[in-house]
């Protein structure tokens, strides 16, 4: 029997190690969602200006470029459902508050709850980023333990990242994505554009729970005296041909009735400006630093004339 009990610990042993190991490092190491929790308590009561949404917005506006106290606090994948559980977290004590801005994607109205891009992300918005996520039961061992969150492989490019870069942090001081540098040739565009067109389209025109929390977060708005700044961002031309046009223009028809019956809110529709050529895009449907200079420097503008 002690001999079975002593190959049992051998066994067990250094899986408790590598699991106690990840779960330190996910637990002390700094990444977007820790760095922009502390960000907005730190700016409570200077930023004017508030950024949500997913990677687009993430890389495509810059703070730097704000006249205004701006705060970034877009992530990739970032959905709605996420958003508003930031924005309710902190509204209340952003005593400066003057807008926020929320991209209105392809994905953003018919975006299902919970889906495989939520599968380890939701965990670090609640443990990270101290929210209530509904849709993590009370007993999800994974909600306890960020290491069971993801595959070793995945963990080792981390550590990897890590140990060459010292940092998983992906965002400059004021929580813009800064790594987007590189300008898209044009055959890589083609083939990126069919790519992720397809990833995109889900096939769902059923925007109802969606539209019910942005609608939430304007009335919220429109109680604490802030303005609503609603934007469609720029896109690649191959990539926007691609996606389904009928989904496209009832995603405009709304965000402008969300405008039109709201005076607080305001739409900004930037999918078809021919101000920007691809050598503002990174990938098909990324700005880079030079589209976010100007996409920003477009957006500051609509926002200092509210």
């Amino acid at each position: 029997m002690s001999r079975f009990l002593k190959h049992i610990g051998l066994l067990i042993i250094p899986i408790f190690l590598v699991w106690f190991t990840v779960e330190l490092f996910y637990r002390n190491v700094s990444n977007n969602y820790t760095f922009k929790n502390q960000l907005i308590k730190n700016e409570s009561k200077a930023v004017e200006v508030l950024i949500f949404g997913d990677s687009h917005t993430f890389y495509g506006l810059n703070p730097e470029y704000f006249s205004s106290s701006t705060v970034n606090m877009a992530n990739v994948s970032q959905t709605i459902y996420f958003d508003k559980l930031l924005f309710e977290a902190h509204i209340s004590k952003l005593t400066n508050l003057k807008c926020i801005v929320i991209p209105i994607e392809y994905t953003t109205f018919s975006q299902a709850d919970n889906t495989q891009e939520d599968y380890w992300r939701k965990y670090f918005y609640a443990s990270q980023m101290d929210l209530t996520v509904p849709y993590i039961k009370w007993y999800d061992p994974k909600q306890y333990s960020l290491a069971l969150t993801q595959k070793l492989g995945k963990t080792a490019t981390y550590v990897k990242m890590y140990l060459k870069t010292k940092t998983l942090v992906g965002c400059d001081k004021k929580g813009w994505g800064n790594t987007y540098i590189s300008t898209v040739d044009s055959l890589e565009l083609e083939r990126l554009s069919k790519l992720i067109s397809r990833k995109h389209d889900d096939g769902s025109m059923d925007f109802s729970k969606n539209i019910e929390r942005i609608n939430t977060m304007i009335q919220t708005c429109k109680t604490y005296n802030v303005k609503v700044l609603l934007v469609n961002m720029p896109v690649s031309q191959p990539y926007l041909s691609l996606l389904d046009q009928e989904e496209v223009a009832a995603i405009s028809r709304i965000s402008k009735a969300f405008d039109f019956d709201n005076e607080h809110v305001t739409h900004v529709n930037l999918l078809y400006d021919n101000s920007f050529s691809r050598n503002d895009f990174h990938d098909a449907d990324h700005l880079n630093v030079n589209g976010a200079k100007k996409c920003s420097t477009i957006i500051n503008s609509v926002i200092e004339n509210l």
